[in-house]
């Protein structure tokens, strides 16, 4: 395990950090994704739960912070209330490869989760970075890779925004309300 995670470590990250986050991979493979209570009913959305989207996303970052605090993987949110989530291109693809690796496969079931858990919530950027900051046909191939494994977890493609080539080092993700208010 820790061989994986030191041959993964890129330059510039700790093999601290890269070994964190292979343990945190191995964390979620042996012990699941958890169940947590959704912050929403299944029913219909009412005009609270749609006043209540900010909200949820705020806790949803929180959530998936403490899920990834001590990796590399970002957990952000803009002043919009928009949730952002960036996974490094090295922990995400292999080079010259659009399979999604194991860390990244982490994150997106940790985000698939939120997705289900926020029901008027919407993956409106979905962007994957190619192997050189550019925006090449392998960019725009690990974003659909990205796509694909999100509708394998039961996101449905409507709540699915379209797979763009970013020029960033990372995997780019932004949850936002579907819903605007």
């Amino acid at each position: 395990m820790q061989a994986k995670a030191l041959r993964v470590a890129p330059t510039g990250i700790r093999a601290g950090t890269a070994i964190g986050l292979a343990t945190l991979v191995a964390g979620l493979a042996i012990g699941g994704c958890g169940s947590v209570t959704p912050l929403a009913d299944s029913g219909p959305p009412t005009i609270d739960q749609r006043a209540n989207v900010p909200e949820a996303l705020a806790a949803e970052r929180r959530w998936l912070a403490s899920w990834f605090k001590g990796t590399p993987v970002r957990i952000g949110q803009r002043p919009d209330g928009a949730l952002t989530v960036e996974v490094p291109r090295e922990f995400s693809f292999g080079p010259g490869r659009s399979s999604i690796e194991p860390a990244l496969a982490a994150v997106l079931d940790k985000v698939a989760e939120s997705l289900r858990r926020v029901p008027l919530a919407e993956l409106t950027l979905l962007a994957a970075p190619d192997d050189r900051g550019g925006t090449s046909s392998l960019a725009v191939q690990r974003a659909a890779q990205v796509h694909r494994y999100l509708r394998s977890r039961g996101v449905a493609a409507t709540r699915l925004g379209k797979p763009t080539a970013t020029t960033a080092t990372a995997v780019q993700l932004r949850l936002e309300s579907a819903d605007p208010l």
